[in-house]
């Protein structure tokens, strides 16, 4: 799926709200995540309307064309050029110009969505009045939410919806086996596998480096604080070990045997209606220093083993 973004004029628009601080940290690190959505060109599309974002006053008293026309200027009058070189690297090195103007994109393009095509804002500020699934704002959380979401609604298949994951939860790898078992209940559970990988990647990651009791207690922890639908489990019987275990490659490119004891449940599909309890699980492995710079490993997509 392409993602098409819109960088809106009138997200630059009245900062009188913020620092010059806060203005200069929201701008470089919205230039950080522009840099990491642009190494998936092919997938992500940039577009901004020159003539509409132009005159806007972003920064003290300086328009964005001052930043971009002007830039030797503001140096001399003290402005920070990383600052500067930032909003330079959004505008003109990352995003093509295009003539749609804002309200063009706000009441038309942006239910625009199918197996092949969404769009977005990507949005210094938040534009009013639209829903915030549907805009980047600076964070690169925000862009991983925005995919994660069309990913839920259009999974596409086994194969493209594992590759699709393995982006957008840059602290998971996954076992190629998830592209055949995922398939089986891949329709039913996309949002709800979505959910649980993202509270995976986005919070147990950092339960890792936390101090408990006991693994009990770690999972119990983890399960309330996440809202999960049913507690995750730190272990399994042993009958079901060989069935748990699979191979990773490792930075040493050979394959280690990893036992993927805990699990997320999932019990409940995305289908409204749908009171059936269900016997899906999400297989992993906390992570080992060796394989996929410690990230937490995702053994098993699938129905209960």
């Amino acid at each position: 799926m392409t993602a098409h973004f819109y960088i809106l004029a009138e997200s630059f628009r009245n900062n009188k709200k913020l620092s010059t601080s806060e203005i200069e940290e929201k701008v470089k690190r919205l230039s950080e995540d522009i840099n990491l959505m642009s190494k998936h060109k092919s997938r992500n599309r940039i577009y901004t309307n020159y003539k509409d974002i132009y005159p806007q006053l972003f920064y003290s008293n300086y328009t964005v064309s001052d930043f971009i026309c002007s830039s030797q200027q503001l140096r001399k009058e003290g402005v920070d050029r990383d600052v500067i070189n930032a909003l330079n690297n959004i505008i003109v090195n990352n995003a093509s110009e295009t003539t749609i103007t804002s309200s063009e994109v706000k009441q038309t393009l942006i239910d625009w969505n199918d197996e092949d095509n969404c769009h977005g804002l990507i949005a210094f500020q938040k534009v009013e009045d639209i829903e915030n699934s549907f805009q980047v704002i600076y964070g690169i959380d925000g862009w991983y939410k925005f995919r994660r979401h069309f990913l839920g609604i259009y999974p596409k298949n086994g194969d493209y919806f594992i590759d699709e994951c393995s982006m957008y939860f840059p602290k998971l790898t996954f076992h190629i086996k998830n592209r055949e078992t995922v398939k089986k209940i891949l329709f039913d559970f996309s949002k709800s596998i979505l959910k649980h990988l993202g509270h995976l990647n986005d919070t147990f990651y950092f339960y890792r480096y936390r101090t408990f009791n006991n693994e009990s207690e770690k999972y119990l922890a983890f399960s309330i604080e996440c809202q999960l639908e049913e507690y995750a489990a730190s272990k399994d019987a042993n009958s079901t070990k060989e069935l748990l275990t699979f191979d990773f490659l490792d930075t040493f490119n050979q394959y280690l045997q990893v036992t993927c004891y805990p699990h997320l449940r999932l019990c409940t599909s995305d289908n409204t209606g749908d009171n059936k309890y269900y016997y899906n699980r999400i297989y992993f492995h906390e992570g080992l220093p060796s394989i996929s710079a410690n990230n937490i490993l995702i053994g098993h997509i699938g129905s209960h083993i």
